[in-house]
């Protein structure tokens, strides 16, 4: 006898930015005045296992496979960070006023794959993957001091 599959789902703690928001977003336009980064999780073969990224090592936000955070940040440098494996992985982002960037949260814990790390090798495709993944955080923090 077979019985129907289920589906694993794991939702995000906060609620999601509206479908208006999420537009907005992936239109990938810096916002004038502050650092733009976007943190893309879209790996193929990614476990459904949400991972805390951090901004500068005290802002936290949840992240899914297939999911998109928007950050707009004060100018400067910032450190991004996330736990996998009892170990941190950090990553320095670095920009003025009104510059974008992307990052991919990437990898996988299946254990053929890549573990999870930073990149930003492929702006264009990082972009590209974004399309198809969901925004779960819009955040904005511009009036912490850049390290």
């Amino acid at each position: 006898m077979s019985t129907p599959r289920t589906k694993r789902t794991v939702c995000t703690p906060e609620p999601v930015p509206s479908a208006a928001i999420e537009a907005d977003a992936k239109r990938f336009e810096a916002t004038p005045g502050v650092l733009t980064v976007y943190v893309v999780r879209s790996a193929w073969v990614d476990a459904v296992r949400p991972l805390t990224v951090s901004v500068d090592g005290d802002s936290q936000i949840g992240t899914l496979p297939r999911s998109l955070i928007r950050l707009r940040l004060a100018p400067g440098a910032h450190q991004l960070a996330f736990e996998w494996n009892e170990r941190v992985h950090g990553f320095d982002v670095r920009g003025e006023a009104g510059e974008l960037r992307i990052v991919e949260l990437a990898g996988s814990s299946v254990p053929l794959d890549r573990p999870y790390h930073w990149s930003d090798a492929d702006p264009a495709g990082a972009k590209l993957r974004a399309r198809t993944t969901r925004l779960i955080a819009d955040a904005q923090w511009t009036t912490s001091a850049p390290r």
